[in-house]
């Protein structure tokens, strides 16, 4: 009788919690300066208690301006799982294979593989620019798109790493570009469908692409659509999946206005301004939420019908309101996590990790559903070298106990 009201009891356990299991161990990299740090991710979620320890489980320091990052999980047992590291001369990838969730390699034995910024020639290449560079991802394809210098009238450089075909290692042996796309303002991001989307300001003009390669002599746009907002500056472009649509942040000196394209239908809208005169600085996407983020202060749901944009507030018990965001990432569509500030606190009291809920709409968060990491807090959120500018999780191996 008692091992059946054992089993009883942990069966009630089970509904209660979900699962006995463990949520699986994964690194929180977040890139500032000349670093990247690495923390454990089980000790920055909502979901699970703090066991005491520092999240920071170590870094790289030392490295050339860090741009940007992605990780791509592996796609069979032959490749590696790889975290791409953009610099302002070069894409470099690393397997994240030897991380473990106390351990944090150093990047020299990773089998690194740099590929080099050039323009292409055969006989004398030339280093390109990639210093206001940043990277996009799609199922194949992952886009550095390096900005030509303000004013020049030089061409945006595109570079694509294809994985529809790999070797071993799970690296492409050289990246496809440059492609030259002409314009002195312009964002770019790529669709789940492999797809190119270029906002270009200079015309007024989204353009969609079927494939990000271009090839060929013709252009290759089976849509465009035009709209008319010339005083203002193309700012970011997400990807929507679950409505399959681009969402584009144009900034004034005074405005944000959002613009919104459908890729099923012709027409673009874009709103007027919003009448609370707030103005995030970049958006995110996930299935449940667009998000805007704004560096001076703010987290928002983005509502856009009818040309209104809406920015709807998180709930106000959750600490959400009052912190200025940095960066963000999400983990699968289950957690945003985000680098923000207390704009109103001392110096070495700014830094913090927030992480959240992104199943549900913003303002429907509980307090259970955030959870606000930083160095006033056990375990303590150290300051960052200097301002995040990028953030991606990957999954790392957990560490077996040993066999006594």
């Amino acid at each position: 009788m008692y091992r059946w009201m054992t089993l009883l009891l942990a069966a009630a356990l089970t509904a209660c919690t979900g699962s006995y299991e463990p949520p699986a161990p994964s690194f929180l990299a977040v890139a500032s300066g000349d670093r990247v740090d690495f923390y454990l991710t089980t000790r920055l979620r909502p979901d699970v208690r703090d066991d005491g320890q520092s999240p920071l489980i170590g870094a790289w320091t030392g490295l050339p301006q860090v741009l940007d990052l992605y990780h791509r999980l592996k796609q069979s047992e032959q490749q590696n799982n790889r975290l791409w590291v953009l610099h302002a001369d070069r894409l470099t990838a690393y397997s994240t294979d030897p991380f473990f969730e106390d351990t944090v390699p150093d990047p020299s034995a990773l089998d690194p593989r740099p590929f080099l910024f050039t323009d292409g020639s055969a006989d004398n290449p030339q280093p390109v620019d990639c210093s206001r560079g940043y990277l996009r991802s799609s199922p194949r394809y992952l886009l550095a798109v390096c900005p030509p210098a303000p004013n020049t009238g030089a061409p945006y450089a595109l570079y694509l790493a294809d994985f529809s075909a790999v070797p071993p290692g799970g690296v492409p042996e050289k990246l496809i570009g440059p492609i030259n796309v002409q314009a002195s303002r312009a964002v770019f991001t790529l669709t789940t469908s492999n797809a190119l989307v270029i906002l270009n300001g200079d015309e007024g003009r989204l353009e969609l692409r079927p494939d990000a390669q271009m090839t060929g002599t013709e252009p290759g746009i089976v849509r465009s659509n035009t709209y008319n907002q010339p005083f203002f500056e193309p700012r970011d472009l997400v990807y929507d999946s679950a409505g399959n649509r681009v969402f584009g942040l144009l900034r004034s000196s005074t405005d944000v206005l959002l613009l919104t394209w459908n890729l099923r239908e012709p027409p673009v809208n874009v709103s007027g301004p919003d009448p609370n005169g707030r103005r995030p600085d970049q958006l995110l996407a996930s299935t449940a939420n667009v998000y805007a983020l704004s560096s001076q202060q703010g987290i928002f749901r983005v509502l856009f019908a009818s040309d209104a944009f809406r920015l709807i507030d998180p709930a106000g018990d959750v600490g959400l309101d009052g912190l200025s965001y940095l960066e963000g990432t999400l983990e699968g569509d289950r957690l945003l996590y985000l680098a923000a500030e207390d704009p109103g606190a001392a110096p070495d009291q700014k830094p913090l990790i927030v992480v959240l809920n992104s199943q549900k709409p913003l303002e429907t968060l509980l307090p259970s559903d955030v959870k606000i990491n930083s160095n006033r807090s056990a375990p303590r959120i150290t300051p960052f070298a200097s301002r995040p500018v990028s953030m991606a999780v990957f999954p790392v191996q957990e560490r077996q106990p040993a066999l006594r």
